[in-house]
């Protein structure tokens, strides 16, 4: 893969305003520029989702997508005894639409208070189910956006935040994914029908 774009790493602007991608909750005018080699349109709404890619592909691809937990645990094992504080989890998953694997996750989310950590230990709250929960809109920042040299995968590396989570993600979409048909056609016919994360 090779890099096409890479966020400047500045927290804020020399105005003071925050540094990332605005959304529906802010007033401000929305605009984050990718490099023109990202020429598919919908693929620059895939790199700018925030938080919100289940709901984009599906209704791309005008089906259901559904979430495969591969993995999800904390980093090291967790004591009542000891909440130090933050709690890492680390997380893979993937995205499929109709049998088909159509983006790959990897990440790590930090538990940055003790709200969040007994959300998630004691009362069983699901990670991917922690900003709803919480009825929070976390701050999305672009990192990094990559586009394949040899095929049409891509893939972005994005952080959501806000006072109690963080995670950083690392998504991968594979080559062909783009097409609306790529769910519907043969299995044989599909660019990618396996994890393109390895599973633990």
């Amino acid at each position: 893969m090779v890099v096409q774009y890479t966020a400047r790493r500045a927290p804020t602007s020399a105005k003071g305003e925050p540094d990332h991608f605005g959304d529906v909750m802010s007033q401000r005018e929305t605009s984050c520029m990718l490099p023109a080699v990202f020429k598919n349109p919908v693929q620059r709404i895939m790199l700018m989702a925030n938080g919100n890619l289940q709901r984009v592909l599906s209704a791309y691809y005008n089906l259901p997508v559904s979430i495969e937990v591969l993995y999800n645990a904390p980093e090291t094992p967790w004591s009542p005894k000891e909440s130090r504080l933050p709690l890492r989890y680390c997380r893979r998953i993937n995205l499929v639409c109709n049998r088909t694997i159509v983006c790959s996750a990897q990440s790590t989310v930090d538990l940055l208070t003790q709200k969040a950590a007994d959300l998630v230990v004691k009362e069983g709250v699901g990670i991917g189910q922690l900003f709803r929960y919480m009825n929070v809109l976390p701050m999305f920042l672009l990192l990094e956006a990559h586009l394949s040299d040899v095929d049409g995968s891509f893939s972005r590396l994005y952080e959501l935040r806000s006072q109690d989570v963080a995670c950083v993600i690392t998504e991968e979409f594979p080559d062909g994914m783009l097409d609306p048909d790529y769910c519907t056609r043969p299995l044989g016919s599909r660019a990618a029908t396996a994890p393109l994360l390895a599973r633990p």
